[in-house]
């Protein structure tokens, strides 16, 4: 109990200094967790709103868009900044003896800050849009959680990979921006052909981004068979992660 205890002090330290070290120095500091999505979802709405007239199932786009964009934040945020998370502190791995999970696992914390303040601002415009959400949109919440164990296993494996293959952080980079243009971030997944839909459906981000569209912004709850892939996808890459992470840790203050 005691070594958890420490290990959930280094890793909330960790995550606040990540926090500090972003927004120090910037002209709008933390208000840029806003800004960055707002842009975002500006560019959408011109390309896939005003000129593709992408359907959104009757909901306005900006709303429908920023839907997806604030869960996406925490998808794209996590995984870029985890992957490189050991190589940028390579002093204190290299010098240092402490749990390196503390590491990815901060950048994710950072990462679900963000997006969690991201998300109030879109908490304002839905009860601005429709007064008091429905009780489906509870389901946000077990969505969120297996998002977070996806991007977390994700993020265990290519950190470790990334220490030792050290462009591997450029190859996530690329992976990072081909996965967004496969998930309905910025598009419903009904306009994907049907016969594409099998092949499109292997992408877990898909269930969760349209079933956190439904329980929020039409006030239904998803179907929890639906649910049923993204958790094995979930559960079985922090296992693989957690795995090659605890595996390959003895090696890094030497790689990195």
């Amino acid at each position: 109990m005691h070594n958890l205890a420490r290990f959930g002090y280094l890793l909330y330290q960790l995550t606040l200094r990540d926090l500090k070290a972003r927004y120090k120095q910037t002209f709008l500091g933390v208000l840029w967790v806003f800004g960055r999505p707002l842009i975002e979802l500006g560019v959408y709405a011109v390309v896939f709103g005003a000129f593709l007239r992408a359907p959104t199932n009757g909901v306005p786009y900006p709303l429908f868009a920023f839907t997806g964009v604030v869960l996406w934040s925490y998808v794209a945020g996590g995984l870029s900044r985890g992957t490189r998370s050991v190589g940028a502190h390579a002093a204190l791995v290299a010098h240092t003896p402490f749990p390196k999970a503390t590491l990815p696992l901060a950048a994710q914390g950072g990462a679900l800050f963000d997006t969690l303040l991201a998300a109030a601002l879109l908490g304002v415009l839905l009860v601005v849009r429709g007064g008091a959400p429905s009780l489906a949109a509870l389901w946000v919440v077990p969505i969120l959680v297996l998002l977070i164990a996806i991007v977390t296993g994700l993020t265990l494996i290519c950190c470790t990979l990334n220490v030792f293959y050290h462009d591997f952080g450029y190859l996530v980079d690329v992976g990072v921006r081909v996965w967004l243009l496969l998930t309905p971030v910025a598009y419903a997944a009904s306009v994907v052909p049907a016969q594409y839909r099998v092949l499109y459906d292997f992408n877990p981000l898909v269930a969760l981004f349209e079933g956190a569209r439904s329980a929020l912004l039409s006030g239904a709850a998803p179907d929890p068979t639906r649910l049923v892939y993204p958790l094995v996808v979930g559960v079985g890459l922090v296992a693989v992660g957690a795995v090659l992470f605890r595996y390959a840790e003895p090696f890094f203050a030497e790689s990195v």
